[in-house]
């Protein structure tokens, strides 16, 4: 099997030690029989705010129906009906959820729909050409899960595209639609783990699963806890 390495997942902006985990995974993986190849997804950067536009729009179409009346969070008072919507939304969804359903609002509104939302969408265009033309070359495709460890509980709440930017490498995977998982390589000098991706074309879901299940009958990551959790 050959394993494409994507040089823009090991960049400046990927912790060392993430990095370094990372590449003693792929070492183990050349040991037990895997040829490595590197491979460019050129188009990689473009996931997040392809991603940030494409998922709000979507979040903010389904939402739409949790009105209080027929789905989701009913508010205990309200003065009509309208009042009712607008204490039932405020109250059911959370910071988060407000704010994709704002951005996603806009993206799709009109004036606004050919500068976002379809600009995204031939942008994820882009991105899923990069991944068929890395498969001609390579089985899978191996790098970090994020290029940090797990950040504090509410740490980037206040910073919620400091908080997306951890999304980088997982983000245009969903937009190509792609099979992928994460396994554990390691912990950082914290104690936290590190996790490496394994993404595959279309429908090979079985090549990634005994991918991982090779890997983790020659380590013992998976078994290991993170500190303070044993």
């Amino acid at each position: 099997m050959t394993l494409g390495i994507p040089n823009q997942y090991f960049s400046d902006g990927v912790d060392s030690e993430v990095t370094k985990a990372v590449e003693a995974a792929i070492k183990t993986l050349r040991k037990m029989g895997a040829d490595t190849v590197e491979i460019d997804l050129p188009n990689s950067d473009l996931g997040i705010p392809c991603y940030y536009v494409i998922a709000p729009a979507e979040a903010s179409s389904n939402l739409s129906r949790f009105d209080g009346a027929r789905y989701g969070y009913r508010a205990s008072e309200y003065d009509d009906l309208i009042d009712m919507y607008k204490r039932s939304r405020s109250e059911g969804f959370g910071d988060e959820v407000k704010r994709r359903i704002m951005v996603g609002t806009y993206a799709l509104s009109s004036g606004y729909y050919d500068a976002y939302y379809k600009k995204a969408q031939q942008l994820r265009r882009l991105i899923v050409n990069d991944f068929n033309a890395a498969f001609e070359q390579c089985d899978l495709i191996v790098g970090p899960t994020t290029p940090t460890t797990a950040f504090a509980l509410a740490e980037k709440t206040d910073d919620p595209v400091s908080m997306y930017l951890n999304d980088i490498y997982t983000a245009s995977i969903n937009l190509a639609g792609l099979p992928a998982m994460s396994i554990p390589v390691g912990f950082d000098k914290g104690g936290l783990p590190i996790g490496m991706q394994l993404i595959g074309p279309y429908m090979v879901a079985g090549d990634i699963l005994n991918v991982a299940h090779r890997f983790q009958r020659e380590t013992d990551w998976h078994t290991q806890m993170p500190a303070g959790y044993e």
